[in-house]
């Protein structure tokens, strides 16, 4: 399939680019790391050898990152369970609008659950931040990832905008492939999963007269992650607190850090679940959408859809008690829960070099405003 030049600044390597690539990738020494933590060492060139014979991204994919994840979900989790796959599976080519947790893995576990399924991979959002080298470059686009400026003047980050939003209509409907996408720009700090509607407004920009349209071509399907564990909680807090006290910036590296942390730090059991596609709701609701109120309304049910299928786990209970000074969920969690949030908190006042109350409750909201979320539906 030809693909229009205006889409070669973001697009991800084309199946006649992937073998170059690998090749490049194998001689980066960060690839002899990566081989060392995920794999043992008896296996290694079996590995390399099978690279070598890697034809296209879904090759790569199926050969080397689907082991790869499923080796850092047996190293640093305690297992993945899926509900609502059906959802999926009979959705089509979409864009999967997900609420985000961590940067690599939230999108990488869903391509294993695609090949699971024996089902083509997703294209992937890889944002500009973390192009910070050609190795990282080459794993992202071998990958399907395609770019997401960050930066640039509101003029230029507007023209990015309309560039991004035609490549996503084209995956979906040229390409046939589906799409993963944030729901909000960058990772969710607080435990709020609130959809921005800026990204629908992106989405949907190549057809602004008629955005029912531009939805029903998108074809919109939640997915909703849920850790158990939190992964980068540390950093995460550390930036909310420090963002109240001062304009926060990152250090260079920091995302790139973040990654690696994401991989590695222990996660405990995740849950994937799939929501109802937006097009179902628009055709429920058409009559009442207008212009106005469409994206608003469209993120609204896509909010809920993630606080209906997110899975609780004990912390989020024992978070809600300890923020509220109550006793009302003390069934739901147990001792070995208590103390490893406590861990986790200590470490926390020893990064920052502080203990107070303002940290604690940052902290303990991370994990408790799922659940705060998910009561305030049953409210409405």
């Amino acid at each position: 399939m030809n693909i229009p030049d205006k889409f070669n600044s973001i697009r991800p390597y084309t199946p006649e680019e992937v073998p170059a690539a690998v090749h490049r990738m194998m001689s980066n020494p960060q690839f002899q790391l990566a081989l060392d933590y995920l794999f043992p060492k008896d296996d290694h060139q079996e590995i390399k050898e099978g690279l070598r014979r890697v034809k296209s991204n879904f090759e790569f994919q199926k050969f080397f990152m689907y082991r790869a994840i499923n080796s850092i979900l047996k190293l640093s989790s305690d297992g993945l369970n899926l509900q609502h796959t059906e959802r999926l599976a009979k959705n089509g080519p979409s864009v999967l609008l997900a609420n985000h947790r961590d940067i690599l893995l939230d999108s990488a576990i869903l391509q294993v659950v695609l090949v699971d399924l024996e089902m083509e991979t997703s294209e992937i959002t890889f944002g500009s931040n973390l192009m910070v080298n050609d190795f990282i470059i080459d794993f992202g686009k071998v990958n399907r990832m395609f770019t997401v400026h960050r930066e640039g003047s509101p003029r230029e980050m507007l023209q990015h905008s309309k560039i991004l939003s035609d490549y996503i209509r084209h995956t979906i409907q040229d390409k046939k492939l589906s799409s993963w996408i944030a729901q909000r720009k960058g990772r969710t700090k607080n435990g709020l999963d609130l959809t921005d509607t800026a990204v629908l407004k992106m989405l949907s920009v190549f057809d602004r007269k008629n955005p029912i349209e531009a939805y029903r071509q998108l074809n919109i399907l939640p997915i909703i992650i849920s850790y158990e564990w939190e992964p980068c909680v540390l950093s995460k807090v550390r930036e909310v607190y420090l963002s109240r006290k001062q304009r926060f910036k990152k250090q260079a590296g920091e995302d790139l850090n973040s990654v690696i942390k994401g991989i590695i730090n222990y996660k405990g059991k995740i849950n994937m679940s799939f929501g109802i596609a937006v097009n179902t709701f628009i055709e429920k609701n058409r009559d009442s959408l207008t212009l106005q109120n469409i994206h608003q309304k469209v993120a609204t049910f896509i909010d809920q859809q993630i606080y209906e299928n997110y899975h609780l786990y004990p912390n989020n209970y024992l978070a809600y008690d300890l923020l509220y000074d109550k006793k009302k969920y003390q069934n739901q969690y147990d001792t070995d829960t208590n103390n490893k949030l406590h861990r986790e908190l200590e470490s926390l006042y020893e990064l920052l070099g502080d203990q107070n109350n303002e940290i604690r409750e940052i902290y303990l909201k991370l994990y408790a405003n799922p659940l705060i979320q998910k009561l305030s539906l049953k409210k409405a």
